[in-house]
């Protein structure tokens, strides 16, 4: 017959059903409860915070109970508990009383483990093999007397004969399903044999299995087609770019310097300038990570007719040596074509029309190798008709740039710009 006392341990209830103390249980709900104790200093009517002990007062509504002196307080007549932190509604208390909440809190356990769930999912620990000799033998090995099969992890048993533990220079035990005894057990005799097991938590990874569970920078490639903002274009091109041959990946500059203008660097790399602005310098987009780059411009005119140019930077100082770009273009409108051969000290790429709109398309081959650089450009702009501008040149200086500057030879001009990496 079940008892109706109630034993409390540590924080747990308990009842005894006859037999033993049993976790007290409602509705497939273990019930613990948590005990607020304080002495009053006189004058209160709510409770919160710390008691005497420095628990925290915390309760589910509905489900604690209040004692003043020892004595149960009625719920909403004598006090008011709603919150789950403060007791309110308490006559003024009286300097030394002492005041007691009991907190019950379910538990609930409809989203555990049975113990046969566990059993079938973590390794037993410690297992023991027991058999009583029918005749001599030196070999155990095979079932015991409860038909449990002898297995056990190498250097992790124990063997005992009627009680008395061997060292392990008495016996061999090296195949995990056999023991060889160094001297013959007699019939009668008892062997015991524990074996100590690993330990395997449920439901968990292995350390190679979590990493698998990452992407890595080949899968990551597909997922993040972009550099990450904070990532630098030297890092992030390595690490998130596409692996497929000749893919175009985008890039961000490390920084850029808007002359007589201002200039924003967006999340995905381009660059957009606008204002008074005579030159745009883009640093950081040459690196080792490709051979070869693709820069496309978009222009939103200028305030006069003039020629958009370039020179290659490193470390944020353009070169302009004299003789060093060298090109060979053609150029024309609707009713004229012409050939032009120039040598200077920047490179030639077509014309922006004033408060017309103008395109161009431009590779740069090795830009970040030390050797030349050859360049391949394309150059629209659009006014009453359409002018176009084909360049191919030659940056004759061996030096690796990690940067370029475009800048018009009069005026001002805006527009966006973008630079993709061939990935090799």
């Amino acid at each position: 017959m079940a008892s109706a006392q109630i034993l409390t341990s540590g924080k747990a209830l308990y009842a005894y059903n006859g037999t033993e103390w049993v976790p007290l249980n409602t509705t497939g709900n273990l019930v613990n409860s948590t005990r607020w104790q304080k002495v009053v200093a006189g004058g209160e009517t709510s409770l919160s915070g710390n008691d005497d002990n420095g628990e925290s007062l915390i309760y589910t509504p509905g489900f604690e109970q209040v004692y003043l002196n020892g004595v149960l307080l009625a719920r909403d007549a004598d006090y008011t508990a709603t919150t789950g932190t403060t007791i309110t509604g308490l006559t003024a208390l009286t300097a030394g009383y002492i005041v007691e909440i009991i907190a019950y809190n379910n538990i609930n356990v409809g989203n555990t483990y049975t113990q046969t769930q566990i059993d079938n999912k973590i390794a037993n620990t410690f297992t023991r093999w027991v058999e009583t000799l029918s005749a001599s033998a030196t070999v155990l090995s095979g079932l015991d007397d409860n038909s449990n099969t002898l297995s056990y992890t190498p250097g992790l048993e124990q063997v005992y004969v009627n009680g008395i533990l061997l060292l392990p220079s008495e016996y061999t035990a090296t195949s995990g399903s056999s023991v060889v005894l160094s001297e013959a057990a007699v019939s009668g005799d008892v062997i015991q044999i524990y074996t100590l097991k690993n330990f395997r938590v449920p439901n968990t990874y292995t350390i190679a299995q979590t990493d698998d569970q990452f992407l890595t920078k080949i899968s990551a490639s597909s997922t993040y087609l972009t550099q990450a903002a904070g990532i630098t274009a030297a890092t992030a091109s390595a690490t998130y770019a596409p692996t497929a041959a000749g893919g175009l990946v985008q890039i961000i500059p490390t920084s850029i310097a808007a002359t007589g203008g201002s200039g924003s660097i967006s999340s995905t790399g381009a660059v957009s300038f606008t204002g008074s602005v005579s030159s745009i310098s883009l640093n950081g987009i040459f690196n080792s990570s490709y051979d070869s780059y693709l820069i496309m411009y978009f222009g939103d005119g200028s305030t006069t007719a003039a020629n958009l140019q370039f020179r290659m930077r490193v470390g944020g100082t353009d070169n302009s040596t004299a003789g060093s770009y060298i090109s060979q273009s053609v150029q024309g409108n609707s009713t004229t074509v012409a050939g032009v051969r120039e040598t200077t000290t920047y490179g030639v790429l077509g014309q922006v029309g004033s408060g017309n709109p103008n395109a161009l398309d431009m590779k740069l081959f090795k830009p970040f190798f030390a050797e030349k650089t050859a360049i391949l450009a394309q150059m629209q702009q659009a006014e009453d008709v359409s002018r176009v501008r084909n360049m191919s040149g030659i940056h004759n200086q061996n030096t690796s740039y990690d940067g370029i500057t475009f800048f018009t030879n009069t005026g001002t001009f805006t527009g966006t710009i973008r630079v993709y990496g061939y990935r090799n």
